[in-house]
């Protein structure tokens, strides 16, 4: 029996199917199947008609901030200043902060607008983060991007109203004056062995205007005229209170006893236990006797190491003449009258 139906089940295979008319041919027996079913699935949560609110939009344009396309940054710079906020928040200076080193010109200029239209009561809480890239931008390799940074510090510096000039010359007032003698090809750290006399003319051994001094182009004249405008305002925020006659008259005029002053606090600084390294942290090794920067003696001290190698060069500049040499020797009356007042109070 088994063999009688495995021979049957064999006869099977090769049995030819009988075709009749107006019947369906049978498929082979490796048909594959091709018909397939679609389902749709509504969602109207994801359209892409649903409207942002315009917070969400000003974060997607604040993202577009470090887009790699420089187009993309411009224009959402733009927008951004179109668009601002009551409340600024840090997002957007953690944003932009970065591109005042924008490789692209058109870039850096929006950002500089940016800040400009940004009210000084929000911009006053993130000027030490700006500060910091203006640093980078004033030591950078590109030229360009050393004269716009520049214009952002003097931008920051003629903030009226508010004490954001104030912030950068009391924080940040021996970190700028080492980048302003990079920027201008100045060595403060050597000394000239002639520092007796304070004429500038004795301060120019060694000290060469090599960097934007000499400038035979039209833009190299005035990114020096830029930063020589910077430097003047500085110096003049950070050391103009010795010339006040207010400061002078409270210096003569003693109100306590003769003897008092041996028994306070020195008022030279504000970190007057300095010299023996007790509160304070001195990395550099240039603040040995003076940290703070809180007051204008303080500062002035911190400046006089450098004088004699910004003196030298300004009387580099001062020889060149036009608006670079009238800026140089204005700067050179101003340190020297600096210079004089601040030995006569001490």
């Amino acid at each position: 029996m088994g063999s009688q139906r495995r021979k049957k089940e064999k006869k099977k295979d090769f049995v030819k199917p009988k075709l009749k008319v107006g019947k369906t041919k049978p498929k082979p027996t490796s048909h594959t199947e091709l018909g397939f079913k679609a389902k749709a699935i509504g969602l109207p949560e994801q359209s892409i008609t649903k409207a942002h609110t315009p917070r969400e939009t000003f974060n997607h344009y604040l993202s577009l901030a470090r887009h790699h396309s420089h187009t993309a940054r411009r224009e959402a710079l733009t927008y951004l200043q179109s668009h601002l906020p009551e409340d600024v928040d840090s997002s957007l200076f953690t944003s932009i902060s970065p591109l005042i080193l924008d490789p692209t010109s058109t870039v850096r200029a929006a950002v500089l607008s940016l800040v400009r239209a940004i009210p000084t009561t929000s911009l006053a809480p993130h000027v030490h983060l700006i500060s910091l890239y203006i640093h980078a931008g004033m030591t950078h390799l590109a030229p360009d991007v050393r004269a716009d940074s520049s214009k952002v510090l003097l931008l920051l510096l003629k903030a009226e109203e508010s004490d954001i000039p104030m912030q950068l010359v009391t924080r940040s007032w021996a970190k700028f004056l080492h980048c302003f003698g990079s920027l201008l090809g100045w060595d403060l750290a050597t000394s000239p062995t002639s520092s007796s006399s304070t004429a500038p003319s004795a301060h120019t051994d060694g000290i060469k205007w090599n960097k934007v001094g000499n400038a035979t182009s039209i833009d190299g004249i005035a990114n020096a005229a830029g930063h020589l405008e910077a430097l003047s305002l500085f110096l003049r925020l950070g050391l103009s209170d010795n010339l006040t006659r207010e400061t002078q008259a409270q210096r003569q005029v003693p109100v306590y006893h003769a003897d008092t002053g041996k028994h306070l606090i020195p008022r030279n600084t504000t970190a007057p236990y300095a010299r023996l390294g007790l509160f304070v942290e001195d990395k550099s090794g240039l603040l040995s006797t003076v940290w703070s920067t809180e007051d204008t003696s303080a500062r002035y001290q911190l400046l006089k190491p450098m004088l004699s190698g910004i003196l030298s060069g300004l009387d580099s500049g001062r020889r060149q003449g036009g608006e670079i040499g009238r800026t140089c020797k204005y700067l050179i009356d101003f340190l020297d009258k600096v210079k004089l007042e601040t030995e006569k109070l001490q």
